[in-house]
């Protein structure tokens, strides 16, 4: 991968993987943040910002969404502001592109995992949950995705690495020591409770987490406590904007007025048992009206359209947004998987909050954030759910009261910006000299071992040009596949080609 890089500008590397739309969610967030601090620093400063067109505007407002697969979807570059002043940010799926089987792979299980064996991972988790366990994980997996990493590193050339995977930060810390470097490297911690021992590796400069409670494990660990920064979640900075009223919002969506409003989110997979959710409010009867995120999920799309009509109660099924903030201003009420963003994002937006789910292990932690600090409830059957949103939505109800005041307490809507400040405090001075352009980068190149020099060298040379990769829609034909793969190799195989 050839890169050409801006010695005046200063390159962020976000470390991420997409198990779960949440890595790359939290990773955008900061990455929007950024591009708004920057544009208002030029604007601040007289200077013309070419960054505008970059920032979400209000009528797309809504999390931010993976890219389609194929060649962007791995590393995503946003050029932010003049070449004096901005910031290049690069956004990498570090398994999917810099990892060797069978790790690559195995990384792939997590999804199927969560979605058809949750008490599986449950299992997986907590039994890996213990440094004996991380230890013999990191030992297994340091080959495998080592020397991708020291070529992405060198590649890309950042001046902070922050990594938003627990796995990956072991790792990190190994590279850099391989290199000789000492670039800035932090963790975003995007778990709120239930926090693996994974994440906090002894080398990294800094930690931000979220919640006390994993400020509390990340102590527990006798890791430095000057380093840990409690700054909340990262959320997109679309949250933080002002939209409509929620009268205009609801007119907006064709609701009838009047009439409570309980928006149903199942993550980007569409998952959570949304369907028998919407059925139990059905047959229930209650005097509500509902609208429907299904995100990915296609099949559950076309079933809860074919089956609108049939229903007791008004219904809108949406499929994957990207107004995700003006839905949430528009409902008296969320039902939703307890995934930590999407609880995050209705904090913000003032929703108490009905748990219809949550992956054992990781997220059990995040239902223990939601029932002990009173802004909402755990409804894991029919029956339940139905009964909270009776009590919710009841003329003057003194538990909707309770949890919107202890939701405005506990929400953190500014926490990206936060972040985004904290990883910007780490780069130095854009008058000095990037470690990259210093004659201690070019003694320590000359210096590296010849395992870490061929590791940079061939794993550049295996890995094809931007003009190799074709559209997803086209390589799914086996034909040109089979082309692609023989051109591919014929060029690696040529004796002519020049070598790094």
């Amino acid at each position: 991968m050839s890169i050409l890089v801006n010695v005046r500008q200063q390159t962020i590397l976000f470390l991420i993987a997409d198990t779960g739309a949440g890595h790359r969610s939290a990773a955008n967030a900061i990455s929007n943040a950024i591009k708004i601090i920057a544009q208002e620093k030029q604007e601040a400063s007289g200077q013309p910002s070419a960054s505008k067109m970059l920032l979400p505007s209000k009528a797309t407002t809504g999390p931010s969404q993976s890219p389609a697969r194929g060649a962007q979807a791995v590393i995503s570059t946003a050029q932010v502001g003049s070449a004096s002043s901005g910031y290049r940010i690069e956004i990498v799926d570090v398994f999917e592109e810099y990892s060797r089987f069978p790790l690559r792979e195995a990384v792939k299980l997590y999804g199927p995992t969560i979605r058809y064996n949750p008490k599986l991972f449950g299992e997986v988790f907590h039994r890996s949950n213990r440094a004996g366990t991380v230890n013999a994980v990191e030992s297994l997996a340091t080959p495998m995705i080592l020397n991708g990493l020291l070529r992405l590193i060198t590649s890309v050339q950042p001046d902070v690495i922050v990594s938003i995977h627990p796995m990956l930060n072991h790792v990190t810390v190994h590279a850099l020591e391989a290199l000789g470097l000492h670039i800035p490297f932090l963790t975003v911690v995007t778990d709120l409770v239930s926090v693996h021992y994974a994440w906090f590796a002894p080398g990294v400069d800094g930690y931000v987490v979220p919640t006390e409670q994993a400020k509390r494990l990340y102590l527990k660990r006798g890791l430095d406590p000057q380093r840990v920064h409690l700054l909340g979640m990262p959320i997109d900075p679309k949250f933080t904007f002002e939209v409509d009223s929620k009268e205009g919002l609801q007119q907006k969506f064709g609701l009838k007025p009047g009439l409570p409003v309980v928006l149903l989110v199942g993550g980007g997979d569409g998952a959570g048992g949304l369907h028998n959710a919407v059925r139990a409010i059905s047959q229930a009867r209650l005097p509500v009206q509902l609208m429907v995120v299904t995100g990915r999920n296609k099949r559950l799309y076309t079933s809860l359209q074919r089956t609108r009509a049939g229903l007791h109660v008004p219904l809108k099924v949406f499929g994957f947004v990207q107004n995700m903030p003006e839905l949430m201003h528009a409902s008296d009420a969320i039902i939703t998987k307890a995934g930590p963003g999407t609880i995050c994002e209705a904090l913000a937006c003032h929703l108490p909050i009905i748990l219809s789910g949550y992956v054992p292990g990781q997220e059990e932690g995040n239902v223990d954030f939601v029932t002990r600090n009173e802004v909402g409830v755990l409804a894991m059957d029919s029956a339940t759910l139905v009964d909270a949103l009776r009590h919710l939505l009841m003329p003057g109800s003194p538990e909707l009261r309770r949890f919107l005041e202890n939701g405005t307490r506990l929400s953190h809507p500014m926490a990206s910006f936060d972040i985004a400040s904290f990883i910007l405090s780490q780069l130095s001075s854009p008058e000095e000299a990037r470690i990259w352009q210093t004659p201690n980068w070019q003694r320590r190149k000359r210096l590296l071992s010849g395992r870490v020099r061929s590791a940079i060298r061939i794993r550049r040379l295996r890995r094809p040009s931007s003009k190799d990769l074709l559209p997803r829609e086209i390589l799914k034909n086996p034909v040109v596949r089979r082309i692609s793969r023989l051109r591919i190799k014929r060029r690696l195989h040529d004796p002519t080609r020049h070598l790094e």
